[in-house]
């Protein structure tokens, strides 16, 4: 699922490549990693198994139209090919926004690509998402080989549905763009779908609290007097009570347990002592998260 990030006015889109082993899609991120202009690109990240890697990057184009004032960032994903690493696999489905799915052209791989269609279905089940539910375009690879299957076969073996298809030789290059082009514009109609018609964001709690303080405090009505008592009615306060803590020096004691508010937005508990009071405090901070970056 797309993440909006209000404050710098962007949203955030994940698109994942899934094929069998050694299809190319390392080849085909890192094809595009080459082609992209430094000032849009984030670095490219590696983690390496024995067997296979999985590989990731993010990219702002700057020419694609912005949604309703937003920019769009894009995140490019791999998956490892082996079956036994299908629990990175189905992590890295995580929030996808759009598939491309690399099929191996030669013959012989073909059950290879069909086990693979099947468990990348499993694995968007796990989340209660279906195939027919992303973006998909698949890209038939490795057409420069002799023993390949015909694009027509393979059309009807493992595009029944009509997805769109391309050919293409990822170690040259060719047909890279062409995949990425399109994806990219489905996931972008998509996620302009999905805006269309939705209500406002509702501000933070946090957010909330703020303005409830800053407005007047609106007439409450009151409870019809009781006949047989005579109590005065107690007046209504919108307004939370304002802690005055005396001077001194605060001493953090501990943090307590983290909450997520928003969707870029935490709250951390603080307990903290001030000097010459021997009373523990309290402190709740909204945090506002901008960026998370991963440190080497």
């Amino acid at each position: 699922m797309a993440v909006i990030n209000y404050a710098k006015k962007e949203i955030s889109a994940k698109i994942v490549y899934y094929g069998p082993s050694l299809c190319g899609k390392t080849t085909n991120i890192q094809s595009i990693y080459a082609s992209i202009k430094p000032d849009q690109k984030g670095k490219l990240v590696s983690l390496a198994t024995e067997a296979d890697r999985t590989l990731f990057f993010d990219f702002l184009p700057i020419e694609i139209a912005n949604i309703r004032g937003f920019k769009t960032r894009l995140h490019f994903y791999t998956v490892p090919g082996q079956v036994y690493y299908n629990s990175t696999r189905r992590a890295v489905l995580t929030g996808v926004d759009g598939l491309v799915f690399v099929a191996d052209s030669q013959r012989d791989k073909m059950e290879e690509n069909i086990e693979s269609l099947q468990n990348l279905e499993e694995n968007l089940n796990y989340y209660g998402k279906s195939i027919k539910s992303i973006p998909l375009v698949l890209q038939y690879n490795k057409r420069d080989l002799t023993d390949v299957t015909p694009v027509s076969e393979m059309d009807q073996i493992i595009n029944p549905d009509g997805y769109p298809s391309f050919e293409g030789v990822a170690t040259t290059g060719d047909g890279v763009l062409q995949v990425l082009t399109k994806i990219t514009k489905m996931v972008l109609e998509h996620i302009e779908k999905g805006t269309s018609g939705k209500k406002p964001r509702p501000a933070p709690l946090s957010e909330q609290s703020q303005i409830d303080l800053e407005l007047p405090s609106r007439p409450q009505p009151q409870p019809e007097p009781v006949p047989s008592q005579n109590i005065p009615a107690k007046p209504i306060h919108n307004k939370q009570p304002v802690l005055e803590l005396p001077d001194g020096r605060i001493q953090i004691i501990s943090t307590g347990e983290t909450e997520i508010i928003s969707a870029n937005a935490i709250n951390l508990p603080l307990k903290f002592k001030i000097d010459n009071d021997e009373k523990t405090y309290t402190m709740e901070l909204a945090i506002k998260l901008d960026h998370i970056k991963l440190e080497e």
